[in-house]
């Protein structure tokens, strides 16, 4: 039988990694007014509006997608926890009887 080895450390790094990029994406905010603003070509203004468009859609997608992804490996990250748990108090037990 071979051994399950689980890096809870770095399971733990990669859930805060995770919600600092989130983070550093929610934080971007809407730009759209200061960059049309800027620019004085009506045809230059319709593609930067159209870029930032999609640009907010997509973010918005990769939001949801980081912080799913965040869940999946916080809750990875608890249930191996929590078996080592349970099986550390098992082997303790053991031993004690």
């Amino acid at each position: 039988m071979s051994d399950l080895i689980v890096d809870l450390a770095l399971l733990t790094k990669s859930s805060k990694q995770l919600k600092a990029i989130q983070k550093e994406f929610a934080d971007l905010g809407e730009w759209k007014v200061e960059i049309t603003s800027a620019v004085g070509a009506p045809e230059l203004k319709g593609a930067m509006t159209e870029f930032i468009d999609n640009w907010s859609d997509n973010r918005k997608r990769l939001l949801n997608s980081l912080e799913s992804v965040g869940k999946m490996v916080e809750g990875t990250r608890e249930a191996f926890q929590s078996l080592e748990d349970e099986l550390t108090k098992s082997g303790e037990k053991s031993k004690k009887e």
